[in-house]
């Protein structure tokens, strides 16, 4: 049983470990520090595999979203939003510490909030619509929903 009189915060504020930051966090806070990682950390891969498929089958991805494949310059820049949705989800890969990294928070939402503009905005006024166009739209947006408290959240 803990100490009513124990502080949370260790002797003079120092870390107890040397991973630690001081502080004692609460079960609640815990769980919701270690949802916050989860969450970003699935966005992060999830953007991974997806720039990696454009890398590798690009004519099945585009037929998936748009119904068609591409052609001419849409190749080479569709293998170049690849290599940019790779490095984004990288650059966005939680480090050890406890809580995400307020840039890698703010540039996955970005660009959820966009591509969730972007192809809502293809399904709608274009004629390119693949079976798998309207499911992308939800899912995100559904990430984009889901990283606003946490955007909120992080310091």
């Amino acid at each position: 049983m803990a100490n009513r009189y124990q502080s949370t915060v260790s002797i003079k504020g120092l870390p107890l470990r040397p991973d630690d930051d001081g502080l004692i966090l609460s079960s609640r806070q815990r769980r919701k520090a270690a949802w916050n990682r989860t969450v970003v950390m699935l966005a992060a891969w999830l953007e991974i595999v997806v720039g990696v498929s454009l890398l590798v089958d690009l004519n099945s991805q585009s037929q998936g979203l748009f119904g068609v494949t591409p052609d001419g310059v849409g190749v080479p820049i569709a293998r170049f939003a690849g290599i940019g949705l790779i490095s984004l989800g990288i650059a966005c890969l939680p480090s050890k510490a406890t809580e995400p990294q307020r840039g890698a928070v703010r540039g996955l939402f970005v660009f959820n909030l966009g591509a969730t503009v972007f192809f809502a905005g293809v399904a709608m006024a274009t004629p390119f619509r693949g079976v798998v166009l309207v499911p992308v739209v939800i899912l995100h947006a559904v990430i984009t929903i889901v990283l606003i408290p946490i955007l909120q959240s992080v310091a």
